[in-house]
């Protein structure tokens, strides 16, 4: 969440993440989630190696997280209204490409919350709970 923030400053938006946002509406799934410019690419790759890194896991604990992380990130640029109570919801990520300086997490909105940073799809005001 941090990482998609930063990219948002607008000393770097307009070099590397703004290709990102040309779509406001995205719906190709994963072609839309990974059409982001390389260095994006990179290093939220190794963002993810850093977390497993950091988090001693199970081999297959690394393999579920990589599969799941992917799925969501694909689920989260299609039109589809997928929610999981409590964790996700493709809505909130459909507000981040119409309104770019709110809701940066890719999953969950905990982050977006405790920052400030999350806003609802029908009303755009502070979400209180997921």
């Amino acid at each position: 969440m941090l990482w998609h923030r930063f990219l948002h400053q607008d000393f770097i938006y307009g070099y590397i993440h703004k290709h990102h946002h040309r779509q406001k509406a995205p719906s190709r799934g994963n072609t839309d989630a990974i059409n982001v410019h390389p260095i994006e690419f990179v290093v939220g790759e190794y963002l993810h190696l850093f977390t497993i890194y950091m988090i001693p896991c199970h081999v297959y604990t690394v393999i579920f997280f990589i599969i799941i992380g992917g799925i969501l990130a694909s689920l989260n640029h299609t039109r589809y209204d997928i929610v999981i109570p409590g964790f996700f919801s493709v809505k909130y990520h459909d507000v981040h490409h119409v309104k770019f300086n709110y809701n940066y997490a890719q999953y969950t909105m905990y982050w977006d919350q405790l920052f400030g940073t999350c806003r609802d799809w029908v009303s755009n005001t502070n979400k209180k709970a997921l």
